[in-house]
Parts: structure tokens; C-alpha cells; sequence
């Protein structure tokens, strides 16, 4: 009786108070970087380099965040509108490409199936670099450098087979029948795709989204070799320029860091319902 108490005790208190302050340590040393920076885009230019180091700002200020946005040296409004250019259209085609794509790998049959879906897989595992010299002749002979075709074109190269890769399977996780069903009724097969199929795999879809918009977003190689206008740069890339020869704007930078993350946060938030409504319409239909 008493092992069986001490054994209960021990239970109630590695899953509770210990279980707790783990997740709380482990979530504190994760959000660390992201604090820091934080805590830098508040600071003025004296505290930056003031010492010893104060994690907290004694006087917090906005000031790097608007010079950091109306600077005529670094176009950073420029740079996010760029990114948010080249992220939106990669995301949405992205979504059309991969969801035909992956519909039609997962319902039909045909020759070079499997080959095609090796291909698929196969593009994951080369770098990025490997791609940069073939990719740039290609756009130069077409005259697509310094534009957003060049960026996105090559965004699509790694977003597509991935997220194809993750259609597929939601895809085929979705009875048959509920299409048979529809297209008995008058529908074509694509109004079944649309009105049965992506309303079902609505949990996929939107971390297809998420995936394509933040690689996008995130890219750094491809914007700063496909581009050499400082107006054609993405904001990843624009933040370079906060790096000089003999000095690193350091508010400056950690405030357009901050500014960074707002879009990326704001997507993930509204597909974040999306995911659970995708769920709970499955549950319920299927």
C-alpha cells in the first residue's frame, strides 16, 4: 500500500510542478535569441554599447523601428514589400501547383508514377547551392535578372516537390467514395476536388501555405545572386545592408529582424484556425 502511495506521489509530481518548470526552462532557452533581439530594437545607441549589459531597457524606444523603416541609406520598406510580393505569389501558386499535382498522384494511374515521385523526393536532397549556376544562366539568357520572376521561378523549384510530397498524402487518406458520391450527383471531378477533396485536406493545404510563404520569406541565396538592383533586393537580402564595412547598425537591425517576423506570425495565426476548422470538418464528414 505504501509503494503504491509513494509510486502515486511520484507520478503527481514528475507530471506536474517538474514537468512544468521543464517546459517553462526549455520554452525560456528557445525564445532566448528571439528576447534578445527584442530587447535590442528597444534600446537606444547608448545602451547598446553601454556596460556592463542591460537585458532590460532602462527607457524603451521606437526610434530604431522608424529609422529602421524611412532610412533613405537601406529602402527597408522597399525590401518587405518585395518580400511580401514574392512570398504571397510563390504561396498561392505553390498551393494550385501542388494540390492538381498531388491529387492527380494520388487518384490516378499512369506510366512513370513512381518515377515521378522519386524525382520529387530526389530534388530535397541536393543544396540549394548546386542550382545557382545553372539557374543563373538560365534567367540571364532569358533576361529575367533583377526581377521577381528569376526569385520566384526559384522558389517554386524546392516548394513544389516538397509540398506535392505532402498532398499526396492527406489525398490519399480521403475515401473514394466521397468523390464517387458527388460525381454520381452531376458533379465533374473537378467540382468534387474542390467541393469534397480540399475542404477534407484543408489541414495540409494550409501547412503547404505556411511551408512555401516562410522558405520564401526566409531565402537569402537566390535573392542575393539573382539580384544586384538594391530595389530588387528581398528583405532578408536589404538586411545586409544594416552590416557596413565599419559598423553594424545593430538597433537598426534588430528592429527590421522584429519587423521580419510580423507577417510570418500573422499567417501562421490565421491558418492556425483554418487547420483546426480542416480537422473538425473532416471528423465530421468523413
Amino acid at each position: 500500500m505504501r509503494t503504491q502511495r509513494s509510486s502515486d506521489w511520484l507520478e503527481r509530481l514528475l507530471g506536474g510542478p517538474v514537468l512544468w518548470i521543464g517546459l517553462l526552462l526549455i520554452t525560456l532557452f528557445a525564445m532566448g535569441p528571439f528576447l534578445w533581439v527584442l530587447s535590442a530594437s528597444l534600446k537606444t545607441r547608448r545602451e547598446l554599447y553601454a556596460t556592463p549589459i542591460t537585458y532590460i531597457p532602462s527607457y524603451p524606444t521606437f526610434m530604431n523601428y522608424v529609422e529602421a523603416w524611412t532610412s533613405r541609406l537601406t529602402p527597408f520598406s522597399r525590401f518587405f514589400a518585395n518580400s511580401l510580393w514574392v512570398s504571397s505569389v510563390t504561396m498561392v501558386a505553390t498551393i494550385v501547383i501542388s494540390t492538381l499535382a498531388g491529387y492527380a498522384l494520388a487518384r490516378f494511374r499512369f506510366v512513370g508514377k513512381r518515377t515521378l515521385m522519386l524525382v520529387f523526393l530526389a530534388t530535397q536532397m541536393f543544396p540549394a547551392v548546386l542550382l545557382i549556376a545553372p539557374l543563373l544562366s538560365q534567367w540571364h539568357a532569358l533576361g529575367l535578372i533583377d526581377t521577381y520572376q528569376a526569385l520566384i521561378y526559384s522558389n517554386f523549384s524546392f516548394t513544389v516537390p516538397f509540398t506535392v510530397w505532402m498532398l499526396v498524402g492527406y489525398f490519399e487518406s480521403i475515401p473514394r467514395e466521397l468523390e464517387e458520391s458527388a460525381m454520381i450527383d452531376g458533379s465533374s471531378r473537378f467540382g468534387a476536388l474542390l467541393r469534397i477533396v480540399v475542404p477534407l485536406s484543408a489541414p495540409g493545404i494550409a501547412a503547404t501555405a505556411i511551408f512555401a510563404f516562410v522558405s520564401s520569406w526566409s531565402e537569402l541565396l537566390f535573392a542575393t545572386t539573382f539580384t544586384s538592383q538594391t530595389s530588387m533586393r528581398t528583405l532578408s537580402a536589404g538586411l545586409l545592408y544594416m552590416a557596413g564595412q565599419y559598423e553594424v547598425q545593430w538597433g537598426q537591425l534588430s528592429a527590421g529582424v522584429m519587423i521580419s517576423t510580423v507577417p510570418v506570425a500573422i499567417l501562421f495565426t490565421f491558418l492556425q484556425r483554418h487547420l483546426i476548422r480542416g480537422l473538425t470538418a473532416g471528423a465530421l464528414k468523413g
